[in-house]
């Protein structure tokens, strides 16, 4: 008799986490269903370039966020730092170089974030 109420309290107790085994899966799946899995890459990626861009040299970087990002052309870029434009297209391909390098992994979601517009 002892015996079968042993296995009873077992049963209630394997029952029991089992419950809560399910519960937390079920509130895992939720939260990964409310997250957006292109936003929080969007932010890991956007969080790797301005780390890497702040690894760079301080002209390199200058040079390469007024080419991209500052509408700038290379020759108004080369005046600025009275520099040639060839020195000017030097920086900025060493820093996509090492962009391609550090985004690697990232590069079909680049793609993907740059197609749907987002």
């Amino acid at each position: 008799m002892d015996h079968l109420k042993h296995e009873a309290v077992k049963v209630r107790a394997f029952d029991n986490i089992k419950s809560l085994y399910e519960a937390d899966m079920n509130i895992r799946i939720s939260t990964l269903e409310a997250c957006e899995p292109q936003q929080l890459f969007s932010s890991e990626i956007q969080s790797l370039l301005v780390k890497t861009l702040d690894n760079l040299p301080p002209q390199t970087k200058d040079i390469f966020m007024l080419s991209r990002f500052g509408d700038k052309s290379n020759k108004e870029i080369a005046e600025l730092y009275d520099l040639s434009v060839k020195a000017v297209e030097y920086h900025i391909t060493k820093t996509i170089k090492i962009l391609r390098i550090v985004l690697k992994d990232y590069l079909i979601l680049i793609l993907t974030l740059l197609i749907s517009g987002r």
